[in-house]
Formats: C-alpha cells, structure tokens, sequence
C-alpha cells in the first residue's frame, strides 16, 4: 500500500512540475509577443513620422529659393506649393494631408489643382505649413501625435531683403 501511494505522489510531483513548466513557457510566450508587437509599432511610428519629415524636407531643399515655395488653403487644407519651371513652362508641386495621407500633386500652373488627385506618399493625420520670416513650420500629426519640424528657407527675395 505504501509503495501505490508512493507512486501516486511521485506522478502528481511530476505532473505538477509538469504543469508549472507550462504555464511559465506559455506566460514567456506571452509577455514576448507583447514586447514583439509593441517594439514594431513603435518601429511603424517612428518610420512614418521621420520618413515623411525628410521627404517634406528634401522637398524643399530641392526648390532652392525661398521665392518658389508658398502656402494656401483649400477645403480647410494647408497647402505646401513648390514651384519650378521647365523648358519654359511653369509647374507647381503641391504636399498636403488628406483622407490620412500626405499627398502630392505635379501639375502645370496651366491645369487646375484638384485635392482629390494627388499621389499618397505616407500616413498621417495631418500636416500644417507656416512660413514667416524665411522659416517654415512644419506640423506632421501621426496617431494623435504632433510633431514640429523647422526649415529654414534660404535664397529669393526674402533671403536678399533681410
């Protein structure tokens, strides 16, 4: 009789160990594929909003005077407009946010601009242009968060007037 019930706790011992080994994989298992997915979401974010910041900023740089950049609004969007010519003929490219993208639009100042046909570039809530003083603000909203950028606009008249 001794020796059945010896037997006994030795198989609830072992299923025991058994069951904690277990749980303590799966708890493991767990807490890593939180870590995995939050660390990848933060990769997502921080592409997205530092991708975006240096196409918008390389953007600009490209335009090389200050005198070919300008903002306007249309449906309650701010506009970044980039102008530049071309074998004689005039052509504006226009960045903004709309429908959770950052769009952009090349199109000839001969053509009408249409909000609705730009090219999505990237996520993003929404995007607002300043300029004062040759500086260009630049606010890039992704997931509910804003962050500022500054772009200093040198060369054109606005550089040669100060």
């Amino acid at each position: 009789m001794k020796d059945k019930q010896k037997h006994t706790i030795d198989f609830v011992f072992v299923l025991l160990v058994f069951c904690v080994f277990t749980m303590s994989s799966l708890a493991v298992v767990y807490i890593g594929s939180h870590v995995y997915a939050k660390t990848a979401d933060t990769l997502e974010y921080n592409f997205n909003q530092m991708t975006l910041a240096d196409y918008l900023q390389e953007k600009i740089h490209q335009s090389l005077s200050a005198d070919a950049i300008d903002t306007i609004q249309v449906e309650g969007h701010d506009i970044l407009c980039l102008h530049d010519s071309y074998e004689g003929k005039t052509y504006t490219t226009y960045l903004y946010a709309y429908k959770g993208y950052v769009k952009e639009l090349l199109i000839s100042d001969e053509e009408d601009f249409d909000i609705e046909h730009g090219e999505n570039i990237l996520e993003a809530d929404d995007v607002t242009f300043t300029i004062k003083d040759a500086l260009l603000t630049i606010n890039i909203t992704y997931q509910k968060e804003t962050k500022t950028y500054y772009v200093s606009l040198l060369g054109g008249k606005q550089h040669e007037a100060q």
